[in-house]
């Protein structure tokens, strides 16, 4: 088999990038997603993990799955053969058993790769600690993977952060992070398979400073050879939010580095190494302890050998606000432009830390992680931006789920992009998805706003009881007023909440005007513990119309946060809720975020 990652990485899928053209413009290209069969542990999620490999017809995912114990993961493999059927297994120690870790999100998630035997490596679980390298021990056998880790050089060493690429030549190419701890550095570091000797080395040493530490974000191989490397800098020993994002390319053959202007430059790298390296340089007053300004992941695309670009998460004035930004090289000088505002798009919208762009047939992506906190609930939405001449545009990956994603892309030789989607914390278990987006559509079919609107659950329309004003039966405290239903906030700290004594409450929301109703949607309940037990569970939507008060919605038995009750276009001036049953908790009061009601359009 001819080995496969994202075009651009091996000599064959150059030669493919060549010949891939994208049919003319028609329905936007539809993504194919399925649910692979496994439930994954909730430690399954990294921003600088490489847990997919595609190769040729074949697809391979590294993922956690639950331990025998909590707080423990094993580490499974799973192909996806060409008929879609899946194969799966754990690495195994030596013992046969299979191997088990200490959870740990961010740090302890697996990557992997295929040399060009076929032979499958994996690197596994390791922060700041001693290797965990499983390989198959037969060529693409995802069952038969086996602890190595006696194999690889720098035994002992303290590793974080392994980063995969497969070579040109059936090679392998490995970034992690080195602990220096007693000359106060952690360092990167390259290795090398040659799978001719079956055998690692030690490559160089990427980047090393003084109170400083490495954080991989990339590694890609062209088809000459060449690895792409790029990486953060943090604060020694180590901190979530980083700066210099950095860029170089390394030539085996002479045995050096340069520049994205192609200049020499000294090995290690620092932080203060003269030329073009730093693509996301410090803001003035900015400091390498600093929580803001920030960088945090980043990916790069490759074409031909050349960059295209780098995505990645910056914070620039507020503390964990980061945007989806990409950088370019001009030739001259590096450029950036901000894909995904999340101030612009609203409170309580995040990205996640996972990024990964691609290039094929002249046409770029950026796949990002957009999440909207709201009431309670975080829900989460893969979306993809694709460059165009206009700018770029938006669509979905897959459905939305509640809580937070992971992801990783690579490119078949068709121009196909499979993801690979993690959602390891939704309710029912973690899931993993399998995603291919075809290169033969229109992009563009929404709009970031509107998918931030969705994840809200919110279709549009004027919310009539936004600024209206609000009276209720009871109320637990001075600071739990009925006023805090109409308030447009969706925090434990603005909601309307019942007296304990008051049994069946009901609340009234008026407004000047009389108007047709589309819907009524009322979000209540609490984030500590679960939602299912805080939410209103039997209430009565009454509206108040030009004959008296009628009835449009009765709820019982209720579990969701957010419900939504047709209005059936009656014309009125106010709503209230009837609620028999406030909520499932021992303190059985009733909990509204907000009520709104929303006019016909």
């Amino acid at each position: 088999m001819t080995l496969r990652s994202k075009v651009g990485a091996t000599a064959a899928a150059a030669l493919a990038a060549l010949v891939l053209a994208v049919p003319a413009p028609a329905a936007a290209a539809t993504p194919d997603v399925e649910t692979v069969p496994v439930t994954v542990d909730s430690s399954n999620q990294s921003g600088w993990w490489n847990p997919l490999v595609v190769d040729g017809d074949e697809t391979y995912f590294a993922y956690n799955v639950p331990g025998s114990v909590a707080a423990k993961h094993q580490v499974n493999l799973a192909v996806r053969a060409a008929d879609g059927t899946w194969t799966s297994g754990c690495l195994r120690l030596a013992t046969g058993a299979c191997a088990e870790y200490a959870d740990d999100n961010g740090h302890n998630q697996p990557s992997i790769a295929i040399d060009g035997d076929g032979y499958i490596h994996a690197f596994v679980s390791m922060h700041h600690e001693p290797w965990k390298y499983f390989r198959s021990t037969a060529p693409y056998d995802a069952t038969s993977l086996v602890d190595v880790s006696a194999e690889m050089p720098d035994a002992g060493a303290a590793v974080s952060y392994p980063v995969t690429a497969q070579g040109a030549d059936g090679d392998i190419w490995l970034m992690v992070r080195i602990g220096a701890d007693p000359q106060a550095r952690r360092d990167g570091v390259l290795y090398h398979y040659d799978p001719v000797a079956g055998t690692w080395s030690r490559e160089t040493t990427i980047a090393a400073a003084v109170n400083h530490s490495f954080y991989p974000d990339d590694l890609e191989v062209d088809a000459s050879g060449k690895v792409h490397v790029l990486w953060e800098w943090g604060p020694w020993p180590a901190d979530p939010y980083r700066h210099l994002g950095s860029y170089a390319v390394y030539d085996p053959a002479a045995g050096g580095f340069r520049d994205v202007a192609g200049q020499a430059l000294p090995t290690p790298i620092r932080p203060d190494t003269p030329g073009a390296v730093v693509w996301r340089g410090y803001e003035p007053g900015e400091a390498i302890g600093d929580a803001v300004p920030a960088v945090q992941t980043a990916k790069m695309a490759l074409a031909d050998g050349e960059l295209v670009g780098v995505t990645y998460r910056y914070a620039d004035e507020t503390e964990n606000a980061f945007d989806v930004r990409w950088a370019t090289w001009t030739g001259s000088a590096w450029t950036s432009e901000t894909l995904v505002d999340t101030d612009a798009l609203g409170g309580g919208v995040q990205t996640i830390a996972a990024l990964d762009t691609t290039t094929a047939g002249g046409e770029t992506r950026v796949y990002a992680v957009v999440s909207v906190q709201d009431c309670g609930i975080t829900r989460s939405q893969t979306v993809l931006l694709t460059a165009g001449a206009s700018g770029w545009t938006a669509d979905t990956v897959g459905d939305p789920v509640v809580g937070q994603q992971r992801l990783r892309a690579a490119t078949r030789t068709d121009g196909t992009d499979i993801v690979y989607l993690s959602a390891p914390a939704v309710p029912s278990g973690g899931t993993l998805r399998h995603a291919e987006i075809p290169r033969d559509g229109q992009p563009g079919a929404t709009t970031l706003p509107a998918i931030v609107a969705s994840l809200r659950g919110d279709a549009g329309g004027e919310n009539l009881a936004l600024g209206g004003t609000a009276t209720a039966s009871s109320q637990l405290r001075a600071d739990t007023g009925p006023e805090k239903a109409i308030d447009g906030g969706c925090t434990d700290a603005s909601r309307w909440i019942s007296a304990a004594s008051d049994t069946q409450p009901t609340i009234t929301v008026e407004w000047d005007q009389a108007a047709p109703l589309d819907v009524v949607r009322v979000r209540s309940g609490y984030t500590v513990g679960p939602p299912q037990t805080s939410v209103l569970r039997d209430f009565t939507v009454q509206l108040r119309t030009a004959s008296g008060w009628v009835t449009v919605g009765t709820v019982t038995g209720n579990t969701q946060t957010t419900v939504v009750v047709d209005a059936q276009g009656r014309t009125a001036d106010a709503v209230r809720l009837v609620i028999t049953d406030p909520s499932d908790s021992a303190t059985d009061v009733a909990r509204v975020y907000e009520i709104e009601a929303i006019a016909a359009r």
